[in-house]
């Protein structure tokens, strides 16, 4: 019998392997582009290697990586590089994602291995020109439907299976956001109305977290509550495509983030020197608890008041502290203990506070948001 499958699956992938191990403990463990390659030995091992429930599985094992800003200096004709990097903490080292050519290009949202970047105008609130992509399959869309509004996240909705773009229009009629199909050749626009008193609060510029079927952002009043606890979380329910609110430790500068199927959330004080994290107990109840608070005290942190950026990750059952101070990057962990630095020679560095989690799954959506235009970026 032994003999009988590793004849039959050799037949269909050109391995003498049976498929159970070529395909579901070799293919699904390569790195993309190793993947990517094994589809040129032949006819056989591309059908094995662009298999979609093997895709599938091999993007549910990428990490998330995330994505770190690398800004240069400015070249003669007054233009300045700016880079996007994923940071593999793994093997200590910044992966190049996309080269843009001008500084107001930004990675907005991120999903699946679906980056959405916005194009938009020096000191106006407003995107002017949006673009999808998938770095891993260098497959691009254009979306100049966007001008005007502002992209606050990017989801699967699951009862379809389609891609959709959640929207508000500016910094106005914040009570009021949008969602676009992307899956739909024109792009119609749909209403959501948000909760009642959402113009009275500022959402965070960074990506939200998805975890129980929910995009999660924090969002904060003009004024920090005396109370111990705010209603300071806006979900939005990616099936139902419906909001709610729910309640958080009371912080004026906070963001949220993932540990391992819980909903964590950290905030910073004195020129982001103390960090505290908190994680949610208990979903259903709401019930937090601070877990850590970190005094960052790496002598090579500037004291200085030079512009920094912060974001938390859990990377391999580890809490994570990224910090980016002038061409530094520093990863550290909870006890204030510096684990690796990066540089860029002496170039800007920021956190892009989204994330990259390597995909090859094909999308029919980029046959339908192809035009002429040329998008001030591309893959590097």
């Amino acid at each position: 019998m032994a003999k009988s499958a590793t004849a039959r699956t050799g037949s269909t992938h050109g391995s003498r392997l049976p498929e159970e191990i070529f395909v579901w403990e070799i293919l699904v463990r390569l790195p993309h582009r190793d993947l990517i390659r094994c589809r040129a030995v032949s006819h056989a091992w591309r059908r094995a290697a662009s298999a979609r429930d093997l895709l599938l599985e091999h993007h549910r094992r990428q990490p998330s990586l995330p994505l770190i800003n690398r800004r240069g200096t400015p070249g003669a004709d007054g233009r300045r590089w700016f880079n996007v990097a994923a940071l593999d903490q793994d093997h200590e080292q910044l992966q190049p994602v996309a080269r843009l050519d001008e500084s107001h290009v930004c990675v907005k949202a991120s999903c699946d291995g679906l980056l959405l970047l916005t194009e938009g105008v020096r000191g106006t609130p407003f995107g002017m020109r949006a673009s999808i992509c998938n770095p891993s399959t260098r497959q691009i869309g254009h979306l100049p439907q966007l001008k005007g509004y502002v992209a606050v996240g990017l989801y699967r909705h699951r009862p379809t299976g389609e891609y959709r773009l959640l929207l508000r229009c500016g910094v106005f009629k914040r009570r009021t956001m949008f969602v676009v199909e992307l899956d739909r050749r024109q792009l119609p626009l749909r209403r959501v109305e948000c909760v009642p008193d959402a113009s009275r609060y500022r959402l965070s510029p960074s990506a939200p977290v998805l975890l129980n079927g929910h995009l999660h952002w924090t969002w904060h009043p003009p004024v920090l509550p005396q109370q111990t606890e705010t209603k300071n979380i806006l979900l939005f329910d990616t099936t139902a495509e419906s909001f709610h609110q729910m309640c958080s430790p009371a912080v004026h500068s906070a963001d949220l983030f993932e540990m391992d199927g819980v909903l964590g959330m950290y905030s910073w004080e004195n020129g982001m020197r103390v960090v505290r994290i908190w994680a949610m107990e208990d979903y259903e109840n709401q019930v937090w608890s601070l877990k850590h608070s970190v005094e960052l005290l790496v002598p090579e942190v500037p004291l200085i008041q030079e512009r920094r950026s912060l974001m938390v990750v859990y990377q391999e059952g580890a809490v994570r502290l990224l910090v980016a101070c002038g061409g530094l990057l520093l990863s550290v962990d909870t006890q204030g203990k510096l684990l690796a630095s990066y540089h860029n020679d002496g170039h800007s560095l920021s956190i892009s506070k989204q994330f990259l989690k390597q995909s090859l799954v094909s999308h029919t959506f980029f046959s339908t948001l192809q035009d002429d235009t040329t998008p001030p970026w591309h893959f590097i």
